[in-house]
């Protein structure tokens, strides 16, 4: 079944961009998906996965993360098929590379450039990776169930919509619906 998500506008990133979540394609199973996902092409692990949950709670939310040991028990993966493109605020892809250069550092500019280069050459990446409000709530979060924040692959989304390649995969955290 999918669910409809509204994505958090609480970074640089999801500021610039738009992302739709358009359909499931398939579920992964949770424990495979944390031995397999590498965080910026190199960390793999629940430890590092947590890590990015808790800096949505530190950094977004401005909350405490109460973790749960039984987390992983309660979520599965959903690799969705997704829509991204330039935010409605922003009119066109030269304002776009305006906006990239007035909220990142240069050496993130530098590295996006770099990661569009290499979806030039079919380099292929692990898609980007998000979490949802009832994830977050199961960890003492107080956010909409239907909210969406973004956890890992920020620099990818946005060298995808400077490429203009808007049809993506994602992988969203959501509750088992059998929790």
């Amino acid at each position: 079944m999918d669910r409809k998500f509204n994505l958090v506008n609480s970074g640089n990133t999801e500021y610039i961009i738009s992302i739709k979540l358009l359909k499931i394609i398939d579920l992964i199973d949770i424990k495979i998906f944390i031995q397999n996902y590498k965080i910026s092409n190199f960390f793999t692990g629940s430890f590092f996965i947590k890590r990015l949950i808790n800096k949505v709670f530190k950094y977004k939310l401005q909350e405490s993360m109460a973790w749960n040991n039984n987390f992983w028990n309660f979520v599965e993966i959903a690799n969705y098929k997704t829509s991204i493109n330039i935010s409605e605020k922003i009119k066109d892809v030269t304002e776009f590379e305006t906006e990239l250069n007035k909220k990142f550092s240069s050496k993130r500019i530098k590295n996006i450039y770099k990661i569009k280069k290499m979806l030039n050459q079919n380099i292929v990446f692990d898609f980007p990776l998000f979490i949802t409000g009832e994830c977050l709530n199961l960890l003492g979060a107080s956010t909409p169930n239907n909210s969406l924040y973004m956890l890992d692959g920020s620099r990818r989304c946005l060298a995808y919509v400077l490429n203009e390649q808007n049809d993506i995969n994602t992988y969203v955290m959501t509750l088992k619906c059998n929790k």
